[in-house]
């Protein structure tokens, strides 16, 4: 059973299928914060103002430096749909 989602070779990030701890090896990366169930951790680091890309497609904005296995969500991100 697989540990995790990547659809595409321009994902950035990757959604845990389960619950994993800081420290965990995943996809190749270190986990740098646990990782619940259903959320994105990055697979490798992100620059602030870089798009994160999951499923071939732009879902938000780094609104910080994201190193590759820290957690990906709102407290890091910048949505970037329906924006002007």
């Amino acid at each position: 059973m697989k540990d995790y989602i990547v659809v595409n070779e321009k994902d950035n990030v990757a959604t845990a299928l389960h619950d994993f701890k800081k420290g965990q090896n995943l996809a190749g990366v270190l986990l740098q914060d646990d990782i619940q169930s259903g959320h994105k951790f990055a697979l490798k680091d992100i620059n602030k103002g870089e798009v994160v890309v999951k499923y071939a497609e732009v879902i938000a904005r780094a609104s910080c430096d994201i190193k590759a296995g820290t957690w990906v969500h709102i407290h890091n991100t910048i949505g970037t749909r329906a924006r002007v």
